[in-house]
């Protein structure tokens, strides 16, 4: 039980970490990053580092009890697919976005095709890191 805990709260933090990560690669861009020029930008790691932790506190904040929820679903039913995690990733990222949007006050707006791409692909990259983490491998039988 205890293993089972802990493997949940690191998977959590694996997952907004990366989440973060990816939202603040869609902000900052990564073409450097891509082409392997990390002499581009080693000046600006440590803003985008910074920033990634920001976003995943926002994430975390927003999405733990979205998140938990999720967890004790799948483990209340026996779920180990990776496409359950990975659309409650989603669904959680899209919860998010629509938060947004309606908390939104004047003339701009979230609501764009870049950022519901960004809110998707974070929630897709956290729910896949999340079952990488979190969710132990059926062992094979032993004969």
């Amino acid at each position: 039980m205890f293993v089972t805990v802990v493997r949940i709260i690191l998977g959590f933090i694996a997952a907004v970490l990366v989440g973060g990560a990816v939202q603040v690669l869609f902000v900052a861009g990564y073409d450097d990053l891509l082409k392997g020029n990390f002499s581009a930008i080693s000046d600006q790691l440590e803003g985008l580092g910074l920033l990634t932790l920001l976003a995943a506190t926002q994430s975390a904040v927003f999405s733990a009890p979205f998140a938990f929820l999720a967890a004790a679903i799948a483990a209340w039913q026996p779920i180990r697919s990776g496409l359950f995690f990975i659309a409650a990733g989603i669904l959680i990222a899209l919860a998010g976005f629509f938060a947004q949007y309606a908390g939104e006050a004047g003339s701009a707006t979230i609501l764009n095709r870049y950022a519901l791409a960004a809110y998707v692909a974070s929630g897709f990259a956290a729910g896949l890191v999340y079952w990488l983490v979190a969710v132990p491998r059926a062992r094979p039988a032993s004969a």
